[in-house]
């Protein structure tokens, strides 16, 4: 998958599909065993320890657990400055006015600085941790499941903050997603994965509705069913049968001998339109 300057690619599917898992590997916090992370053209993975650190600051990371990703014994002032001091060496006044500007880039007040984690609301503490990511001015940002844990409320509230900075910055975003609406209102495009395959990927997200894989079909049947992720749809097992052909193909009402026999390969049906199937 390609994700260019700027935009965002949403990536959808169930849980145990592999998502976070590529996240990671994209953000350098997981090794691949084959293939490579290019960032402007640049393989992250195939570099010397002094470059490679050089590349990780412009690659950051939004956990969905904004509680779980920082240390609950540092304020957000200490939370903030520490990719500032690490990779720019900011001290003093400097430091302190730029923690200033990334907690007003995220909407909060400069006196946010002396509170620790368990004295902000979940909204809240996951905008301190944006402001983190965007301290060391990344060119992309992994958004791994950004607004799971928060209110609806909150969730649209986070999805505007992530589209003002996009705009403001030139960010990339791989958003990390269950919810297609979310997805469909800040990403550019969309790839759709299944037991660690991109089953089908749309360039252009207006074309949304355009989705043809089965697998596809059945997440935007479910769409805004409370529990959908868990009760409609089963995880993905490693237990799980495995075939030569197809993953789907056991819970693919459309599937003949042909997905189980050869797994088909990921082809353009229309511009900016791939899928990975025989029977769509």
């Amino acid at each position: 998958m390609n994700i260019e300057k700027g935009r965002c690619l949403g990536l959808v599917g169930e849980s145990g599909c592999g998502k976070s898992t590529l996240g990671r590997m994209i953000s350098g916090m997981e090794r691949p065993d084959t293939g490579s992370v290019l960032l402007d053209g640049l393989d992250i993975y195939n570099k010397p320890s002094r470059e490679i650190r050089a590349l990780r600051r412009e690659i950051q990371i939004v956990f969905q657990d904004s509680m779980a990703s920082v240390d609950p014994r540092m304020n957000a002032d200490a939370i903030i400055s520490e990719p500032l001091i690490n990779f720019y060496g900011l001290k003093g006044q400097c430091l302190d006015d730029r923690v200033s500007e990334l907690l007003d880039m995220v909407c909060l007040p400069d006196g946010d600085k002396t509170k620790y984690p368990f004295q902000f609301s979940g909204g809240q503490l996951q905008r301190v941790c944006i402001a983190r990511a965007l301290a060391s001015e990344p060119s992309f940002i992994v958004l791994d499941e950004p607004l799971s844990s928060l209110d609806v409320s909150v969730q649209a509230q986070i999805l505007n903050l992530l589209s003002d900075v996009k705009k403001a910055t030139d960010v990339s975003y791989l958003l990390i997603s269950h919810d297609l609406e979310a997805v469909y209102y800040l990403s550019d495009s969309i790839c759709v994965m299944y037991a660690g395959m991109v089953m089908e990927s749309i360039e252009d997200i207006g074309d949304f509705y355009k989705l043809k894989h089965p697998y596809s079909l059945k997440l935007l049947s479910l769409r805004g069913k409370c529990g959908a992720d868990s009760t409609d749809i089963e995880n993905v097992s490693d237990s799980e049968d495995r075939i030569k052909g197809c993953p789907y193909y056991s819970r693919c009402p459309k599937h003949s001998e042909q997905c189980k026999n050869a797994l088909p390969s990921l082809e353009k049906i229309e511009e900016g339109h791939y899928i990975r199937c025989y029977n769509y």
